[in-house]
């Protein structure tokens, strides 16, 4: 299998990022929000927040929401995303230093994430860093749900990402932590990997290098 492999194309929360659902759930019950309980699961978003995952909704027109919803019209943007933003964990350094070395070795690397536009920048700016780096020298191209307009697990999220960047389904890997995004890259012919909850699938990524290097 791996001696095919030409693309790696990875989720980032979940996989690259640890997520913490209930510091975010608290983070919300601190801002005067406490229906987040309901709204937040790890395992999917609410219909609303898919709406802001998949660019329906702006930032702004969920936040007004959030103060009809908990009658408190002090909440701020500022404070929701700073909410969002307690959901995420670290990228582990040594995933960043695994996908890095893919990168040396030849390997186009790719992001195809389900996002919203509160948690990206954070994402961008500050969870690549550890090493000195910016994100694009890790991930080559990010297809972000919230601006493209889809969301994982429709094909049509996928079969963008296919044509923007010309990647061989058949050849790239995708790694992702839920069975639907999975059963979806599958149907379209690529090869894939289930991730665990914060799982050190790092030895995956050396054996794709010592592959290339033997091939």
């Amino acid at each position: 299998m791996f001696e095919t492999i030409e693309t790696v194309v990875f989720d980032f929360g979940g996989v690259l990022i640890d997520l913490y659902r209930e510091k975010c759930v608290e983070a919300f019950r601190a801002i005067g929000y406490p229906q987040a309980e309901e709204m937040i699961s790890l395992y999917g978003p609410s219909d609303i927040l898919q709406k802001l995952e998949a660019g329906e909704i702006t930032g702004e027109e969920l936040v007004e929401l959030i103060r009809e919803d908990s009658g408190n019209r002090e909440i701020t943007y500022e404070q929701v995303q700073g909410a969002y933003i307690a959901f995420l964990g670290t990228i582990p350094v040594v995933k960043l230093r695994a996908i890095r070395a893919l990168r040396e070795a030849g390997f186009k690397v790719c992001g195809l994430s389900n996002i919203n536009e509160f948690v990206m920048p954070y994402v961008r700016e500050r969870l690549f860093t550890a090493d000195g780096l910016s994100m694009e020298e890790y991930i080559e191209e990010a297809y972000l749900s919230y601006e493209m307009g889809l969301l994982k697990p429709d094909a049509a999220i996928f079969e963008r990402m296919i044509q923007e960047s010309g990647l061989n389904p058949e050849r790239t890997l995708f790694i992702d932590d839920s069975e639907k995004n999975i059963q979806t890259a599958r149907s379209l012919g690529f090869q894939v990997y289930h991730a665990g909850p914060e799982e050190d699938f790092t030895p995956l990524l050396y054996d794709l290098i010592e592959s290339r290097r033997k091939g």
